[in-house]
């Protein structure tokens, strides 16, 4: 076995198999796509490191190719309009709710990165959640995807405006992760809002169609619940009926000033764990039960910390996952004294932040 050390990650790959593995285990190679439980990276391409001077708007610790590498299969972002500053041309750029406050570049970049990922790991399932912050038609996404070269990679469902019933051991309603990997459509997106395009963009599909969320603005561990809170009007009733899937968001929020919330890291280490209050593994067996069914996505802050990935793993009932990088679990946060709830070098993004919005008038959520 061979370690290799670069900063805080620890690479250990382990357990190679001569059988396929999927999604780093080969018992889930025969589950359909609705029966395996995906961690995801809550706002994946929003980074607290030294790049970006520990911002205390990013969401996670290590980029989306480390997440990749250690067993993230779900990567959220948000993407808006932006406009080159040198040619003044529009561009789709990754933005944490305003491109004046955190933009870290071209989605076509963030997908290319993927691809390169996806090409080098020919066994993976992966799924993306975009948030289209102002309403961006199919095509123009589209048009990003093939500028990355991604786009063959594109899930293409039967009905591409409506989720199948739900699968069961006997009746496999999706496909299971051999046939998407056999087949190479291994990337299922998933974009909110969107108006589905199926002549010219059938692979993106529009969240609300065949997914369903708990509620997201929780800045309290005691207030994780189950209950339907997207789309609207939705009950848990008629989801579990539709078939539509469950993404189970798990993360928390810090209040500050002039009602600007952080991604909190003060008490990741049981958010993200298996059990204790307000811990992942309490939430996702609280939801399960009510559903009759495990959640089909977890989205989490800092998925490292925890860590959560061994939350999803007992769920999926892995025990031996294969070729998997192992990363440090600490909270790699230099601009907060976890253990006062101080925050020292993070405070100056804060402020920032602060003055952006109040000049901009604008409400600031996450």
């Amino acid at each position: 076995m061979q370690y290799f050390k670069a900063s805080f990650i620890f690479l250990t790959f382990i357990g190679w198999s001569d059988a396929r593995a999927c999604n780093n285990s080969p018992e889930l190679c025969s589950k359909s796509y609705d029966r395996v439980t995906y961690l995801g990276a809550h706002d994946s391409p929003f980074i607290r490191d030294a790049s970006t001077s520990y911002s205390s708007f990013g969401n996670q610790f290590f980029n989306t190719t480390t997440q990749l590498n250690a067993g993230v299969r779900l990567l959220s972002a948000q993407v808006h309009v932006a406009w080159n500053k040198k040619t003044g041309t529009r561009e789709l750029h990754l933005c944490h709710t305003s491109c004046a406050l955190f933009d870290v570049g071209p989605l076509k970049d963030w997908l290319f990165d993927i691809r390169v990922w996806m090409d080098k790991n020919p066994n993976e399932v992966v799924t993306l959640i975009l948030v289209n912050g102002e309403r961006i038609g199919a095509r123009e996404l589209e048009s990003e995807y093939s500028r990355a070269d991604i786009a063959h990679y594109g899930y293409v469902p039967e009905h591409v405006a409506k989720a199948p019933p739900p699968s069961n051991e006997t009746n496999p309603t999706w496909p299971t992760l051999n046939s998407m990997i056999d087949s190479e459509q291994r990337l299922v997106s998933f974009i909110a809002p969107l108006t589905p395009d199926q002549a010219n963009a059938p692979y993106l599909l529009s969240e609300w169609d065949f997914v369903w969320e708990n509620p997201y603005e929780v800045t309290d561990p005691s207030n994780f619940t189950c209950d339907p809170d997207r789309p609207h009007k939705v009950t848990m009733s008629n989801a579990i009926e539709s078939g539509t899937l469950f993404l189970m968001n798990h993360f928390l929020y810090w209040q500050q000033a002039f009602g600007i919330q952080v991604p909190d890291s003060r008490i990741v280490n049981t958010t993200n764990a298996w059990e204790g209050p307000g811990s992942l593994g309490a939430h996702m067996l609280r939801c399960s039960n009510m559903m009759m069914r495990q959640p089909t996505f977890v989205l989490v802050d800092f998925f490292n910390v925890g860590p959560a990935i061994k939350t999803v793993d007992i769920f999926n009932k892995v025990s031996k996952p294969v070729g998997r990088m192992n990363v440090t679990g600490r909270v790699v946060d230099v601009g907060m004294d976890v253990n006062s709830g101080g925050r020292s070098a993070g405070l100056f993004t804060v402020m920032v932040g602060i003055a952006v919005a109040i000049a901009g008038g604008w409400n600031i959520l996450f």
